[in-house]
């Protein structure tokens, strides 16, 4: 009996000992990251590309350092502010003395406004018979038929062309009096809207 009693308590604990698991630590619980129901969040950062350059590699918003690193040798600043002139008032200091397109030298004026920008005006140096019909080609031939022509001035009497594009504003000014030999011939161009 007495081996029987050892036996019986043997077995019990044999019994006990197999059926108890072990538990994991609370420390062990805690290294885990708990479920979520949620995905983890996570953030994408898209990089829109530059807007296309409006003329030659300008584009508006520019500040005034920008235009001046984006035409280096070529803009500069003026020493005192220059009048875009007619037909368009304002004034600036940041220019280009002398840009040659289609055999036409021309003086580049960048507008600005709150240091943005927001204009280029072109003013043909000495415009000849034919420039203003010849700049007129050549803008219909890059950005097709004119928007609108209007005639302009009373004693000056002049042309208005406007080409009307998604990122900008093209005007051509041409203006004179061929008896005195004189002729005005203005390129500008803007944003869409102003």
């Amino acid at each position: 009996m007495k081996y029987l009693a050892l036996g019986s308590l043997a077995l019990t604990a044999v019994l006990a000992g197999c059926g108890t698991r072990e538990q994991p630590s609370e420390q062990a619980g805690s290294q885990q990251a708990p479920a979520s129901a949620a995905p983890a969040a996570t953030t994408t950062t898209t990089t829109l590309p530059p807007p296309p350059p409006v003329w030659r590699t300008a584009r508006w918003g520019m500040t005034r350092d920008a235009v001046l690193a984006a035409f280096p040798g070529e803009a500069q600043r003026l020493a005192k502010p220059a009048d875009f002139g007619p037909p368009t008032p304002g004034s600036t200091d940041v220019a280009i003395a002398s840009y040659e397109a289609e055999g036409v030298p021309f003086r580049v004026l960048f507008g600005f406004e709150s240091n943005a920008l927001n204009r280029i005006h072109l003013a043909a140096a000495k415009p000849g018979d034919a420039t203003c019909g010849d700049v007129e080609k050549v803008l219909t031939g890059k950005h097709a038929a004119p928007a609108a022509r209007n005639n302009t001035g009373t004693s000056l009497r002049g042309e208005e062309v406007v080409w009307k594009r998604p990122d900008q504003t093209i005007t051509l000014w041409c203006a004179g009096v061929p008896s005195l030999g004189f002729r005005s011939v203005t390129l500008m161009y803007t944003p869409p809207g102003l």
